[in-house]
């Protein structure tokens, strides 16, 4: 028991909790892990952008192991996106990721989270 709690205090103890709204910023193939704590569960989240040219920017990203791409241009509404948390019929918790800004090969997003009382983030 001792050893175990050896190895996991380091953990604990440079354990990042993000607070929302949350912003980042990401080179080119950059990869930014999280690990969403919801409901007695942790589902991993990762994003990286691989392509921007004429103000559109390509954006991997892989929540809960499935692996999606999406297209976001610079002029809002077609700046955001939505990743529901859990799929549950009533008021479900999300996010919403919006690129903000393209500026010498660094994209700037802001992550905002809705209906997560219950919801804790931590960036690795």
């Amino acid at each position: 028991m001792n050893k175990l709690v050896f190895f996991l205090f380091p953990l604990f103890l440079f354990a990042q909790w993000i607070k929302f709204p949350y912003t980042i910023e990401l080179k080119k193939d950059e990869v930014a892990n999280f690990e969403v704590h919801y409901d007695k569960r942790i589902y991993p989240l990762t994003l990286r952008w691989t392509l921007f040219k004429n103000d559109i920017l390509t954006l991997h990203y892989k929540y809960n192991d499935f692996p999606r791409q999406i297209t976001l241009y610079k002029n809002p509404p077609l700046n955001t996106f939505r990743i529901k948390i859990a799929n549950y019929p009533e008021l479900y918790p999300y996010f919403l990721i919006e690129f903000t800004d393209f500026n010498d090969k660094i994209a700037t997003f802001r992550i905002y989270l809705f209906n997560g009382k219950k919801v804790k983030v931590k960036r690795q």
